[in-house]
């Protein structure tokens, strides 16, 4: 299915991808339950909402103007993974710090990405706020219910030029957010019938600057 939905909506992998996306499949199924990661465990359910949504954000960049190559992604709250370890997956020279403060959960990224062999990889058991001090170019973010609170969480990283992609569901976000500058893409996808939106905010320049 996730090679279908990839080929159907103009998302291109490294030819190995599917096969590492395969052996992620079975990770999530084993340790899903144990370490309640995710409530979706079907093979169907994993590739389409976790594997093929996360992908999503490479069409939302390119939407966007946003070049993400080669360069140094955050993902906040990672959890098991999404939309980090996909990314990271579809981009292999692009490094990715999945932060993941729940133990447990940190411990699975780093068995996924040992299985995976993904050197392009680091995985961070801290909260988003304990990192203040490193850069990063792009940060993204899933299940957002607050992008206000999303925005004042990564201030710090946005105030070094950092740029916050934040992966919506089929509600698109309205308000506008003090000192930031949004900028809202939607996606249309092929073989689904859920819709996606992103936000893309970034720090407003101080007058005078």
């Amino acid at each position: 299915m996730l090679e279908r939905l990839c080929a159907e909506n103009g998302i291109t992998l490294p030819p190995e991808a599917f096969k590492k996306f395969a052996t992620y499949k079975s990770l999530l199924k084993k340790w899903g339950k144990k370490i309640n990661i995710t409530s979706l465990l079907s093979d169907e359910e994993i590739e389409k909402k976790h594997f093929f949504d996360s992908l999503t954000g490479i069409k939302a960049f390119k939407k966007a103007g946003i070049n993400f190559e080669n360069r140094h992604i955050a993902d906040v709250g990672s959890g098991g993974g999404f939309p980090g370890m996909a990314l990271a997956i579809a981009l292999p020279e692009t490094s990715f710090t999945l932060i993941e403060p729940r133990r447990k959960r940190a411990f699975f990224l780093e068995q996924v990405k040992r299985e995976l062999k993904l050197s392009n990889v680091r995985v961070e058991c801290a909260r988003i706020e304990d990192l203040a001090e490193e850069n990063f170019d792009l940060m993204t973010m899933r299940a957002v219910k607050d992008p206000m609170s999303a925005a004042e969480i990564t201030e710090p990283f946005l105030n070094k030029g950092a740029i916050l992609c934040i992966y919506r569901g089929k509600e698109p976000f309205t308000d506008e957010i003090p000192g930031f500058i949004i900028e809202k893409v939607h996606i249309k996808l092929k073989g689904v019938n859920f819709k996606r939106h992103f936000l893309f905010i970034k720090k407003e320049a101080s007058v005078g600057t």
